[in-house]
């Protein structure tokens, strides 16, 4: 069963990095997350913002030209 909500920490496990993290992205609005108490306090994330951040923000790695790599 797939929880709706996950604490930053919850998430920061499930994922493997660090809580700070976790934090960070949050305080940046790059996570989607929602507030569950008054004063912007005890944020939680919702089910699939991880998935929607990671498709967000992969860096897509492209193969350089032959002629490239033999100029370096």
């Amino acid at each position: 069963m797939t929880k709706l909500l996950e604490t930053p920490k919850e998430l920061a496990e499930r994922v493997g990095i660090p809580v700070t993290n976790v934090r960070y992205l949050i305080r940046e609005d790059m996570l989607d997350h929602i507030y569950t108490a008054p004063g912007k306090r005890n944020p939680k994330i919702l089910s699939g913002a991880w998935e929607k951040y990671v498709t967000q923000f992969t860096v897509k790695a492209e193969p350089k030209e032959a002629s490239s790599r033999r100029e370096g």
